[in-house]
């Protein structure tokens, strides 16, 4: 029998004994989902995969097949914890809206915790969704169309006493994007995708040098500058820039959401030495009140003002030129209050290949490194990315002496040509596979209610089931995108986290305080379903950035989606982490926002209330901004 039916049949062999276990013997289930893993990782290619996966959809998408699953399921579960395994494309978080929907629509977050019916929901621009071209020539004009239709779309609403509102993907915990007014679509805002070159200073047009400082090494880099509408979802900004061989500097998690909505909430990955989004951010195109078209930069912006042309031709809307630090810096972060972001320029870099490693240790070992730093700095910036996982728990059953588990990620250049001969191409088999399967999202938070208790042991085995290092698994290593982009598909979606920058000379003692509140919760049963994330991040001059007050640690706190008491214990945690002084993250929070909080977490909210008031004055609040500004006699109609 030849090697692949032979790898084939140990994949189905193992998925078939976990589909009993899942049924007939859920207490086994993770010893079969190790088994499992075990099989993919060594008997499995990528092609494998995708065919098994394309098999158990094909098995599972009959209705009576999902409900034979359900009734042994939700045998003698309580009702707020039983499985309906509603398909996972019938509940696509991407959802595609048509021109025509401009009435009788309706809109809601990823989390369905907050959603709109406004009284118009507009959809402007020309571009292609969700069918994508990065090819397509249309990428190298600007899109003055659009920018005519919202100019429009912005008086229209001003004349009628409305506010109006741009949505991104959807991607926050927070009302931030809610309007019962008018909503903006921006899923069509995606036509303008070229190398930035039109008004820009001579000496930025080719490419330029930057200092750069990772690994505790200073280098230099060139880099370029990059054109792109505001409506464009991440991924496909990634497929444009890959081919003109450039890349983003860095990216979170995921490459779901739009690039405004990402700056809007000064979205970050990890590396003490890079920044969160806006600190790519070079030049901010936005339509604010009356219609007014801005073209906002630093004082020593990229664009040339003698070449600048700020008439829109065929019509009488033109373009201010602001060359302003105070005004840039606020709008970077402008949590959708300034107006309509209608066009970028990205600082870009050539792509890159980055080779990870990730090692399950014991936290008291890293805590006692990270405490003993002689430079705390220079311990973080060893690595171009530094992360680490923590359990909030430690598994009494351990087979090794109890102890808490956490997994720490690092991640540098890796030179394309020279692939380490260890390192492996793939990675993270278990959760791309299970990413793909239909009705694994919504089985997740039935298995972490079965047994509560095991989710200590549960967290430590997926630590384990991810360590991958040049001893153990080889590393892995790949272009930035797929190393970077954690590949959770939909199934992103059945998780959900808060998220808060702690000053870095304080980052253990708030992790004492999550331990200790998560150890008090478990007594009643209650737990994060997931591991806590530690991601160090470079300061951010973006005056609302969690980052505006220098380098920080940012904690995310993840649990499963209706896992019983996840969300009372993130409310609670958020509570305790914001009166030790913790700055909340705009998109990922779950407690209600006060005037007092903001002005306490970023010092320059006066400043970005001014700017807010000329840009974007009344227009672009909801109510989550309205609660925020209250105080603000500042804000006017109009600048």
């Amino acid at each position: 029998m030849g090697k692949k039916k032979i790898a084939s049949l140990s994949v189905g062999w193992e998925f078939t004994k976990l589909l009993y276990t899942l049924i007939f013997d859920s207490e086994n289930l993770p010893l079969r989902v190790d088994r499992l893993d075990e099989a993919l990782t060594n008997h499995c290619t990528r092609k494998n995969r995708t065919w098994w996966v394309n098999r158990i959809n094909g098995l599972t998408r009959p209705r009576f097949v999902r409900r034979f699953i359900e009734k042994k399921l939700n045998k003698n579960t309580p009702l707020h914890e039983q499985v309906h395994l509603t398909l996972d494309v019938e509940l696509s978080h991407e959802k595609i809206y048509l021109k025509e929907s401009v009435y009788r629509q309706k809109w809601a977050n990823w989390y369905e915790n907050h959603c709109s019916e406004p009284r118009k929901f507009l959809i402007p621009g020309t571009g292609k969704f969700p069918d994508f071209d990065p090819a397509c020539k249309s990428h190298l004009e600007y899109d003055y169309d659009m920018i005519l239709e919202i100019v429009g779309e912005v008086k229209k609403a001003e004349e009628k006493g409305r506010k109006i509102r741009a949505l991104g993907s959807g991607h926050a915990l927070t009302p931030v994007a809610q309007s019962d007014d008018y909503l903006v679509c921006t899923q069509y805002m995606n036509v303008t995708q070229r190398p930035a070159k039109e008004f820009i200073k001579s000496n930025y047009r080719d490419g330029f040098e930057v200092d750069v400082h990772f690994g505790n090494t200073p280098a230099k880099e060139t880099h370029y500058l990059f054109e792109t509408s505001g409506g464009t979802k991440i991924r496909h900004l990634i497929e444009v820039l890959e081919k003109y061989g450039l890349y983003l500097m860095n990216q979170g998690g995921s490459s779901i959401q739009s690039i405004s909505g990402a700056l809007a909430t000064s979205t970050h990955g990890s590396g003490i030495g890079l920044g969160p989004v806006p600190s790519m951010v070079r030049s901010i195109t936005l339509v604010g009140t009356g219609g007014k078209v801005y073209r906002i930069e630093p004082s020593d912006g990229i664009t040339d003002p003698s070449l600048f042309e700020g008439k829109i031709q065929g019509s009488d809307v033109s373009v201010e030129l602001v060359q302003d630090d105070e005004a840039f810096h606020a709008v970077l972060v402008g949590v959708g209050s300034m107006g309509i972001i209608v066009s970028l320029i990205l600082e870009v870099q050539p792509i890159y290949r980055l080779y990870e490693e990730r090692i399950v240790r014991n936290w008291e070992a890293v805590k006692s490194e990270i405490k003993t730093a002689p430079d705390l700095y220079s311990y973080l910036n060893a690595n171009r990315h530094f992360e680490i996982l923590i359990n909030p728990y430690i598994d009494p059953d351990s087979d090794s002496a109890p102890a808490r588990k956490c997994l720490v990620t690092t991640r540098n250049y890796a030179a394309a040509g020279t692939k380490k001969s260890n390192s492996r191409m793939e990675r993270n088999y278990l959760s791309s596979f299970i990413s793909g399967i239909n009705i694994s999202g919504k089985l997740s938070p039935w298995v972490f209610n079965q047994n509560p208790d095991a989710i200590p042991r549960m967290i430590d085995n997926s630590l384990n089931r991810i360590e991958d290092h040049a001893e153990r698994g080889e590393g892995f290593e790949d272009i930035a995108r797929k190393v970077l982009d954690q590949g959770l598909g939909e199934l992103k979606f059945y998780g959900f986290a808060t998220e808060y920058g702690i000053e870095l000379n304080r980052v253990l003692e708030a992790v004492d305080l999550i331990l200790s509140v998560c150890g008090e919760a478990a007594t009643y049963k209650h737990y994060l379903a997931a591991p806590f994330s530690l991601r160090f991040v470079k300061h951010c001059p973006a005056y609302m950035s969690m980052m505006n007050t220098g380098d920080i640690c940012m904690i995310e706190l993840v649990s499963v989606r209706g896992v019983t008491g996840s969300l009372t214990l993130l409310k609670r945690l958020e509570t305790e982490l914001i009166a030790f002084g913790a700055i909340p993250h705009w998109g990922l929070s779950v407690q209600p926002w006060a005037p007092d909080m903001v002005a306490k977490a970023f010092p320059k909210f006066p400043i970005w209330k001014k700017m807010q008031a000329k840009f974007g004055g009344k227009t672009f609040l909801n109510p989550f901004m309205e609660d925020i500004l209250a105080e603000s006699p500042e804000i006017t109609e109009s600048a």
